[in-house]
């Protein structure tokens, strides 16, 4: 069984969320590490989240996650078609 590997770092929860679903949707499995601790925390503190993958899907997953997805305002206002 191939171990887990932190693949990214953040201390926003919805930045590991949106990474995590990037690489859902190629179908590589990961899973959020204190992704609970600030729920059971008396007083809410600063926490680092990690987002783990098996070391075997490591390199793959690195690729996914330093591609660019940014478009730019024109491609998100064009409709697709060009006249």
């Amino acid at each position: 069984m191939s171990e887990l590997v932190a693949i990214f770092q953040s201390s926003y929860l919805y930045e590991i969320e949106v990474a995590k679903t990037k690489l859902a949707s190629r179908e590589i499995p990961s899973y959020v590490k204190n992704e609970y601790v600030n729920n059971i925390a008396v007083f809410p503190m600063s926490q680092n989240y990690y987002l783990l993958v098996s070391e075997r899907d490591f390199d793959a997953a690195e690729k996914i996650l330093q591609e660019n997805d940014d478009i730019s305002e024109d491609e998100f206002l064009s409709d697709g078609n060009e006249s």
